[in-house]
């Protein structure tokens, strides 16, 4: 198919879709159990990240989707299922190979998703995974990225809890621009994190695997004790390239009122790979529910580094800020300055900041805004490097599972002097099974 039928079909096929709509706006809301971007009433959050659930209160627990529809409620009511769906999508992308001077071409994807979720009345599984293809109309060889992730929650007793997770992808990092819109969990708000903003230019293709695991103890109905531990690999085909990291957390955080609390916390990283180098640190922070929609989350303190990391010291913070109005849109704000290694290996001192907003403008209908930024110093082995990141989604509902959107993004960025950019158009029909999953 030429591009010109190639764009020819997208506009017929989005044309009709949009005249479906019409018809569609009688549905009542109460009908539509998708997340924001899907174009959803919000749910309402209680105070402190609870709900009331058989005369007690229960802490409410997500994990975020890899479909891109938000994020899955994890709890004991919660039933087991299965968890399927696809995404096709077409349109433009202007530089598929993220080049300082790329060419243009159409695109298509094929996103097929599978999952399951087990519950038991102590403990909760998660277990995802999708497959993004793209396709070109011009000369680019087709690519495709893998994405799998697991979460389990466990409560061995009134006092103990586990909670185990792992994530890992592989395939052309310039396929992450085109795919399934990543989220991850913002106070009970679909966020995007700076993950968004971090790309390479002919990174080539890219294995990533992080896993964890963590430990909270409930010494009394106001103190917690937690304690986690993680690590992560990542390689670069394109740059001959591999890091790691360890990194182990250690907090004691106590209740000053129902809704205020205060933590003490130490963490350590070992990097390997790359870059060689540990460093320790330790801070304080809190945690405000201001009210029934609102919280914010606010922790920092210095970061000591031994000599082979370059930068001696530093003060390490990370903040968020969520809220939801009447139900119909939500807000999201999120910096930090971390020494951990990210997507793109082992920057430093990684700063990154992210915010959107999402409103529910029809009975059906949805727009969201989300930007996010990431930067880190430049050290001997590893290139600097800075990006930011725009996309622009208007999504409706139409039936049995089925939506559509429309949607911009945007990149620019550098790489060790590298400047590129990016930009995507793109038509967008998501299905889901009925029922798929519980979606914030």
């Amino acid at each position: 198919m030429s591009q010109r039928g190639f764009f020819r079909l997208i506009a017929m096929l989005s044309i009709g879709l949009f005249a479906g709509t019409i018809h569609a706006q009688a549905l009542d809301d109460n009908s539509i159990k998708a997340n924001m971007h899907n174009g959803s009433d919000l749910p309402t959050m209680g105070t402190d990240n609870t709900v009331s659930g058989s005369g007690e209160e229960q802490q409410l627990q997500y994990a975020a989707a890899l479909d891109g529809t938000g994020l899955i409620s994890l709890g004991s009511e919660v039933p087991s299922h299965l968890l399927w769906g696809a995404t096709v999508a077409g349109g433009w992308d202007s530089n598929p190979e993220n080049l300082d001077i790329g060419v243009a071409s159409g695109i298509y994807t094929l996103n097929p998703y599978v999952g399951i979720q087990i519950s038991t009345p102590k403990t909760q599984y998660l277990f995802q995974y999708q497959l993004t293809n793209t396709g070109y109309t011009s000369n680019y060889a087709r690519q495709n990225m893998n994405m799998a992730s697991t979460r389990i929650l466990s409560k061995l007793n009134d006092r103990w809890s586990l909670d185990m997770g792992a994530m890992g992808s592989y395939g052309r990092d310039s396929v992450r621009f085109l795919g399934s819109q990543q989220t991850i969990v913002v106070e009970g708000v679909a966020g995007i994190g700076s993950g968004s903003a971090s790309y390479l230019p002919n990174a080539g293709t890219v294995t990533y695997a992080d896993g964890s695991i963590g430990a909270s103890y409930r010494k009394s109905e106001r103190d917690t004790i937690k304690l986690s531990a993680s690590n992560s690999f990542n390689r670069y085909s394109g740059l001959g390239e591999s890091n790691s990291v360890a990194a182990l957390n250690v907090a004691y955080a106590r209740d000053l009122s129902p809704t205020f609390a205060a933590l003490i916390y130490g963490q350590s990283s070992s990097y390997y790979g790359s870059l060689r180098c540990k460093n320790y640190g330790g801070g304080a922070g809190l945690k405000w529910q201001a009210s029934e929609k609102t919280a914010i989350a606010l922790s920092g303190g210095p970061q000591l580094n031994t000599s082979e990391c370059g930068t001696q010291q530093g003060f390490a913070y990370s903040a968020s800020f969520s809220t939801q109005f009447n139900g119909k849109s939500q807000l999201y704000l999120l910096s930090s300055r971390q020494p951990t290694a990210s997507y793109l290996g082992p920057g430093l001192w990684q700063e990154s900041a992210s915010g959107g907003y999402q409103r529910q403008v029809t009975a059906i209908g949805t727009i969201s805004l989300d930007v996010g930024y990431v930067a880190s110093k430049t050290l001997t082995t590893v290139n600097s490097y800075h990006g930011t990141y725009v996309d622009f989604i208007y999504g409706y509902h139409l039936s049995h599972g089925l939506r559509a959107s429309y949607s911009y993004r945007r990149y620019v960025g550098d790489a060790g002097g590298t400047r590129f950019s990016r930009n995507a158009a793109l038509f967008s029909m998501v299905w889901t099974s009925e029922g798929n999953h519980e979606v914030q």
